[in-house]
């Protein structure tokens, strides 16, 4: 299913429910935030994730390295050059973002303070790689709607938790909203995404042996643990969030999205275990 057909039918049933749901002046301040809402969603799309995931801007002066491997792989892919952010997130992730022209690479600060100019070398031309096929923009969209329904969901919970301030109580709602909307949130990025997505990355990256094995070799060192990726272990990073701010929760679950990474590093340790 195309990503911009579920955004579409998401946006008139939500336009439905409020006009069927509401009236009087809480239908204007409905309809002001719905059309607020929807101009984001037409224009403003990698801004909305960047707010969910609370990225901020790098600075030149900040890490140089990252700058300059950005600006070497825009020029070598010919694509325009991208603003940097980092985030405070628990999984060592990377995204790039595009809206039109305006491209943005994010990564987490873990990762930044962990990472070699030859590791973020290797990680911007494989991000930037994506822009270059033209598939940015739809992972870009895809992270907007899933980042939007988890914004929304705690916004509702934190609403009704006005009612009942309990610190147990809103722990407890928390756990059990997260309990439920993270599945779906895999479900709908697999129905609109799928691994289809990350094949055909990995085919691209064919086409670039040195730029793969730079990569491959970033995976090598990042991989750590397996059981830091299990199921049982994000059950219980997921369990301790709880007792997190609710944006910390909206930033864990976009990390928590299948990711580039886990496909691309997965597969070369499967091929490995093949030959041996």
């Amino acid at each position: 299913m195309r990503i911009s057909l579920l955004i579409t039918i998401f946006y008139l049933f939500l336009g439905l429910f409020l006009w069927v749901s509401l009236g009087g002046a809480l239908f204007i301040v409905a309809a002001m935030i719905y059309f607020v809402l929807l101009v984001i969603a037409i224009g403003y799309s990698d801004t909305a994730v960047l707010f969910f995931l609370g990225a901020r801007e790098l600075r030149s002066s900040d890490v140089q390295i990252f700058f300059e491997a950005s600006s070497q792989e825009a020029y070598k892919l010919s694509v325009p050059q991208p603003k940097l952010y980092f985030y405070n997130g628990t999984l060592q992730r990377a995204f790039i973002l595009q809206n039109k022209q305006n491209l943005s690479l994010v990564l987490s600060k873990s990762l930044i303070d962990t990472c070699s100019q030859d590791d973020l070398t290797a990680i911007c031309f494989e991000l930037l790689l994506q822009v270059k096929k033209g598939m940015a923009p739809k992972r870009t969209r895809v992270m907007f709607f899933l980042g939007l329904i988890s914004w929304i969901s705690h916004t509702i919970v934190s609403l009704f938790l006005l009612l009942i301030p309990m610190k147990e109580f809103r722990q407890a709602s928390d756990w059990f909203l997260t309990y439920l909307l993270h599945p779906w949130l895999n479900f709908l990025f697999g129905l609109v995404l799928s691994e289809k997505y990350f094949r055909k990355l990995a085919l691209h990256l064919q086409d670039f042996p040195l730029e793969k094995e730079k990569l491959k070799r970033v995976g090598l060192r990042l991989r750590k643990a397996e059981q830091l990726y299990s199921l049982p272990s994000r059950k219980l990073i997921e369990l301790t969030s709880v007792t997190r701010s609710r944006s910390f929760q909206n930033i864990l679950a976009l990390e928590f999205l299948p990711h580039e990474w886990d496909f691309l590093f997965n597969a070369e340790e499967i091929a490995r275990a093949k030959e041996v």
